[in-house]
Formats: C-alpha cells, structure tokens, sequence
C-alpha cells in the first residue's frame, strides 16, 4: 500500500514539475513572512495565504505550540532571514486541542498536547473553539516572551506577531485581536 501512494506521489511531482535550465539560479529564498502552523494536511499554509514557493517560511507542528525546534527555525527566520511577520496559524477541529480538552496529557502525546492541556487546566469551561483560540494567543505570548531573537525582535515592535484561525469547512481564516495576549496568558 505504501508503495503505491510513493510511486503516486512521485508520478504527480513528475506531472507538476517544469523543465528547468541547468543554468538558471535556484528561486529565491526571500520569505515575506513566517507561519507557525499545526501540521494537519488539511492546513497548508502556501494554499490557504495563496502564495508561491519561496514566499513564507513555515513551521509546522501538531498544536501550533512553540516547540524548541519551532522556536530555532523561528530565530532563524528573524535573524537571518529578516523576516518582520510572524503568524501563528490554528484551524478548526485541530486534533491536538481535542486531545488536550479530552485529557490526553500524557504519553507520546504530551510534548505536542502539553502546553494546551495547561490551558484547559486554567480554563475548564473552554469548549474547543474556545481553547484552540487560547492556543493560539497562548502561543504569540510564547512568542513573546521567548529570549531568542523572535522574542527581542518582538517587543522592541521590529517583529509583528498575529494569530489566525481557519475554519476547515469554509476556508476562510479569522484573524484574532491579540491586544490582550499579555493579560490572558498565565
């Protein structure tokens, strides 16, 4: 089964890819933003913000938590790559809140579910729509306070953090205030 869905992957690569000068230059990698996605496939962030390769520079993980790893490429992007915008990007129905509400705080889980567990904790009565927002503002404030260069860019007002979320039935993205991100989180 494995397989077939390789060899189909391959044949569509083949199908989508254009002849290519061997002396041409390689695309540019000049990103005009950073996304801080989950890593649900129905949430790709080139599709869902309409732009080519080369134009966002993603980070994807389930929970769009602000793992370590998350947080490096995040530097990264700032520092090197002089990125000004960073969004964070949650989604309806995301499976890692649903872990979280549900109480699977444990286990293999734990590393992505832990930061949103600890937001159910402090809000018991969130339904999920609630707690994937928290998430997200929960994740900017990370963003925030973080002591890379992420964090220093942020709030010296030389990195602008927003938060979003899209609806997976409509494909439509809802931007979140995060105005008071300071004053919900912990």
């Amino acid at each position: 089964m494995s397989e077939t869905i390789w060899n189909d992957l391959l044949a569509a690569n083949e199908a989508a890819a254009v002849p290519v000068d061997d002396n041409a230059a390689e695309p540019p990698h000049r990103p005009k933003a950073a996304i801080l996605a989950c890593s649900d496939a129905r949430v790709p962030p080139s599709v869902i913000f309409d732009q080519p390769p080369g134009s966002l520079f993603v980070v994807r993980i389930a929970g769009n938590t602000a793992s370590d790893a998350g947080l490096a490429s995040l530097d990264y992007a700032v520092a090197t790559l002089g990125v000004e915008l960073v969004v964070v990007l949650g989604h309806t129905g995301c499976g890692a809140a649903q872990a979280a509400a549900a109480g699977a705080c444990e286990g293999m889980l734990e590393p992505i579910v832990g930061p949103i567990c600890e937001i159910a904790r402090e809000h018991p009565t969130a339904d999920l729509d609630q707690l994937i927002e928290l998430n997200v503002l929960n994740t900017i404030e990370s963003l925030r306070q973080h002591r890379g260069p992420v964090g220093s860019a942020a709030r010296s007002d030389a990195l602008d953090l927003r938060g979003a979320i899209y609806d997976l039935r409509s494909g439509r993205l809802r931007t979140l205030s995060t105005d008071l991100v300071s004053t919900n989180h912990h």
